[in-house]
């Protein structure tokens, strides 16, 4: 490692380091890992701590997740309003936290927490509710989050390059002392994320996972969120001891990536985080985990689709494991042309089936996964999958593969580091897991060095048949879910309009705004027509040799219900040059990709890649094209996995209520989504109806669109040599209409389906055209009222009544202008709160209060985003395309950033008053019907209970 001396400050540097990171240390331990990026005048932060459920106490799991809730809530100056007097209050609470804790006497447990409620509710008078929030959005942070895992707990924002100071000041405030204010009403939150994770087959089949590769290690005895006898008896004095021992500046770190100044933000944080005192840690330690014995077995029950994961444990991420696995994943699944794509995926074998990894500090893991075709069982996909790990096993891969893996993660690599999001999440990891960045950057080298036999050697060691663990994830009832149940709370009165002394000499602080940049769409996207009928649209990339070209059809499954189909079967046809397989083989021996895309009403065929290989790409495109050739077997097997969809669709409880009950309660039985081919007429199918669309696709009107390194010239003159269509095109056909309809009256929509928790979705139609005033209000909607952490819906369900882990308010605008705003909640909760948690969110639709300060504050935040976002090149075409969707041929953020600029809370007042007061609602209502209150649930209008079969149209 070189060290380059930039001024004052001595930075670590790796030589040849694509991210140009650079690495300082305070003097008390904290680490800042920077990388620069000058696209766009913001800046990626993370803070991480590496404490995570490892570190969690065994008798208090879940700890470090809570620890990551209670970091949003303030300090004894942020969101102190009276701190003395709120401190004695939370004293008093952790004490009787801990007399609960001891407790087992149902009466006397049920006392005690009648007081923890009292105390709770006086001690919420005292504090300005999410106050760290409301800052984070003034300074105009966006992505604000956190998370937790089993190393670490990372809290994450999105600011403008102009704002690093006052974030670095409100951190060094939230980080220096922890007040677990609000912590009862936060906890029923977490008791809502557990019961979630109930009813989430892959989370359930992951922690099968971990506790058979770890049974003697925290991965695989401390899930994350918690056991639930911890959750039930939680504990103020130990979540106050672990951020003691691992919330201090020799154990965390702060990374940045963007647009800003290495010197000045080690000024800043030298400033800001220097005074924090180091402490030592303690040292973390385990015995070796037991041989497996294997292949050991285990099956899950869950109402989702089945599907198999097979799982091997590995040394951990200071080896060479990982960076072996790596390669190893990417030989059996890259998506085009490993081992499991070409025999599996290509040949379909499986409905699907792909291979992961995860890598941890002590140990890492690799798995296979299938989900089956139709009446497939398990066993039969689980062969499969080690058919192809034994051929890897067997060395039984051609040489040119490895090389070509090594290419598309250098491919990866380019494009996660096109982001300022992806450099950080790289700076990340190396820090949590203790590798040296110069390891980290030279695995490539590594890699490079590897030999076909060292692959086979490794395999063969250390993934075989009798040290791996098999989980069979059933479709079926399961009968070990746990449910938390609530303590009964009283609501706590938020002081929303409050600031503390902090957070008001925060907002005094005027950083001098930066100008906006809109994007010119006419100037930054080169049009011209090749022929009529036939459009080119360019933008160059100046970033690096990476190319994106589309065939671009305003046609999709509105205008021929056919396309999609065809599109679905031609990645696995072949030509008279080339197989399937060999297409995909050499696309990717190219560092190329060729994929396809039918949506209702566009069709795009993209090629991108290296942009060296784009001629042979075009060629490879304009060949399949035209000359692809009939598969009876490949069409019937992938009518076989369309219906295996649809029917594992119906156990998917995001899709059925987002998609397919959305849809029935905005369109009726006839919908979008259930526009398709009967199963009937799926099956009668011939190929040549399919190809034959293929064939043709270039000769209706379109559009080809270019983003690289190329000069435009070249590139015209290219498309016009290569691409293969008629001289006079064809026009494009009619497309089905659909009607929305309005929503005249209250109603519910119930469908039963058998879920711990209840997901309930409100609904209205609202102005049946794009509206371009409305649009500019939208958006500060739902920053004030709807949707954040300091939002009043989040505040009012979540903070003061603890009804949902989730919850939100939108209001939305249309992606087309002949299509309708809407207004949509949501309450995700347990079926005994739906007499709470429904009429809350409605009520608070209605009369939404109106606190002008917070008001301002979302205007203001919405504000400072705009002026520090840029359209990256990369994006131009895209919101381009978005805005004329629309009838615009501007940047619509130059609209938004306008209009608000002028507005005040009267404005916003305004908009309610007109748009949102008033409305009905579909309630949408998923969940257990045995569960249901339905006498209430009649009581908010005339119940409908819906099938599955008839929201899904079959």
């Amino acid at each position: 490692m070189t060290i380059s001396d930039q001024a004052q400050y001595v930075f670590q540097t790796v030589p040849s380091d694509p991210l140009k990171a650079l690495q300082y240390t305070l003097p008390n331990g904290m680490k800042l890992l920077m990388s620069i990026n000058a696209n766009e005048p913001r800046i990626f932060t993370n803070i991480a701590v590496r404490a995570g459920s490892k570190q969690d106490p065994a008798d208090a799991t879940g700890l470090a997740h809570y620890m990551e809730h209670m970091l949003f809530k303030g300090s004894s100056r942020l969101g102190a309003l009276e701190w003395e007097q709120e401190r004695v209050y939370l004293e008093q609470i952790s004490d009787y936290y801990e007399q609960y804790r001891q407790t087992e006497e149902p009466e006397k447990r049920a006392q005690i927490y009648r007081e923890i409620d009292r105390l709770s509710f006086a001690a919420a008078q005292l504090a300005a509710a999410n106050e760290y929030d409301k800052l984070a959005g003034a300074i105009g942070a966006k992505a604000t989050n956190a998370y937790t895992w089993v190393e670490q707990t990372v809290y994450v924002n999105d600011i403008p390059s102009n704002e690093l100071e006052r974030w670095m000041q409100l951190e060094s405030e939230r980080f220096r002392m922890l007040a677990l204010r609000l912590f009862h009403t936060e906890l029923e939150t977490v008791y809502e994320e557990f019961n979630i994770s109930q009813d989430q087959d892959t989370r359930k089949v992951n922690n099968a996972i971990r506790s058979a590769l770890f049974p003697q290690h925290p991965y695989g005895t401390q899930p994350t969120i918690g056991l639930a006898q911890h959750l039930k008896n939680p504990s103020l004095a130990k979540i106050q001891a672990f951020f003691q021992t691992y919330y201090v500046p020799n154990n965390m770190a702060i990374i940045l990536a963007g647009d800003f100044q290495p010197e000045e933000a080690v000024r800043l944080a030298e400033r800001y985080f220097g005074h924090y005192q180091p402490r030592p840690i303690p040292p973390f330690t385990f015995e070796g985990q037991p041989p497996l014995a294997g292949p050991l077995r285990r099956e899950v029950q869950g109402q989702q689709a089945a599907f198999v994961d097979i799982a091997w444990r590995l040394d951990g991420a200071r080896t060479n494991a990982p960076f072996m696995l790596a390669i190893i994943q990417q030989l059996l699944f890259n998506y085009q042309a490993g081992l499991m794509d070409l025999n599996l995926n290509q040949q379909q074998r499986l409905l699907e089936s792909h291979a992961w990894s995860w890598v941890y500090e002590d140990y890492s893991a690799f798995g296979l996964y299938a989900k089956p075709r139709q009446d497939q069982p398990l066993p039969e996909a689980e062969r499969l999958l080690m058919g192809e790990l034994e051929k890897l096993k067997n060395g039984d891969f051609e040489d040119w593969l490895l090389p070509a893996v090594i290419r598309d993660l250098r491919l990866q690599d380019i494009h996660s580091n096109e982001s300022n999001q992806g450099r950080a999440q790289d700076l990340v990891q190396a820090f949590i897991l203790g590798i040296d960045w110069q390891r980290m950057t030279g695995r490539f080298a590594f890699w490079e060095s590897l030999r076909k036999e060292d692959i086979v050697a490794f395999a063969r060691e250390h993934l075989r048949e009798d040290n791996c663990v098999v989980i069979y994830k059933q479709q079926g009832s399961d009968p070990n879910l746990i449910k938390v149940e609530k303590p009964p709370i009283t609501p706590v009165e938020l002081q929303r309009d409050a600031l503390s002394a902090f957070g008001r000499a925060f907002l005094e602080v005027e950083t001098p705004p930066l100008a906006p940049v809109f994007a010119d769409f006419e100037q930054a996207i080169h049009r011209r027509q090749l022929q009529a009928g036939l459009d080119f649209d360019y933008v160059h990339n100046p970033d690096n040799q990476i190319f994106r070209l589309d065939f671009v059809f305003e046609m999709g499954k509105f205008h021929d219900p056919l396309l999609p189909l065809a599109l679905l079967y031609l990645p696995y046809l072949g030509t008279s040059d080339y197989s399937a397989p060999a297409l995909q083989q050499k696309l990717f021996s190219l560092g190329l990709s060729l994929d396809f895309k039918c949506t209702n009403e566009t069709t795009y065929l993209t090629l991108s890649g290296l942009d060296e290989s784009l001629e042979e790409g075009l060629r490879l495109m304009e060949h399949l094209l035209a000359k692809v050739q009939e598969n009876q077997a490949a069409l019937d097997n992938v009518v076989s996995d369309i219906l295996k969809k649809r029917a594992n669709a119906k156990k998917d409880r995001s899709n059925i209520l987002s998609n397919a009950l959305a849809d029935y309660a905005c369109y009726g039985p006839d919908s979008p989504f259930t526009y398709r081919l009967p199963a009937i007429e799926l099956q009668a199918l011939q190929p040549e109806q399919l190809t034959s669309r293929i064939r043709r696709l270039s000769a209706y009107e379109h559009t080809v669109y270019y983003y690289g390194p190329r000069a435009e010239e070249d590139l015209a003159a290219l498309i016009s040599r290569l691409h293969q269509r008629p001289a006079q095109l064809l026009p494009l056909p009619a497309a089905r209409a659909f009607q929305q309809l309005p929503t005249e009256s209250n109603e519910v929509l119930l469908v039963d389906f058998p879920i711990v928790q209840a997901d309930v979705m409100l609904l209205s139609r609202g102005t049946p055209q794009f509206s371009l005033g409305q649009h500019l209000m939208r958006e500060w909607y739902n920053e004030y009222f709807g949707y954040g952490l300091s939002s009043i819906v989040f505040q009012e369900i979540r903070e003061s009544r603890a009804l949902a882990y989730s919850t939100y308010a939108l209001f939305t605008s249309p992606n087309r202008q002949g299509e309708a705003h809407y207004l949509k909640g949501y309450v995700g909760t347990q079926p005994d709160k739906l007499r709470e948690a429904i009429p809350a969110l409605a009520g608070i639709i209605e009369e939404m209060p109106l606190i002008p300060n917070q008001a301002d504050h979302a205007r203001q935040s919405i504000l400072r985003r705009i002026e520090s976002e840029r359209i990256l090149p990369s994006s131009l075409y895209w919101e381009a395309r978005a805005a004329a969707r629309l009838g615009y041929q501007q940047d619509l953020r130059r609209y938004v950033y306008e209009h608000l600029r002028d507005a005040n809370a009267s404005h916003l007042q305004s908009f309610q008053q007109q748009h949102v007061k008033g409305r009905s609602f579909k309630y949408l209502v998923l969940g257990s019907r045995s569960a249901m209150d339905l006498p209430f649930l009649e009581s908010i209008g005339p119940l409908r209970q819906l099938s599955l079969e008839e929201i899904f149209g079959e």
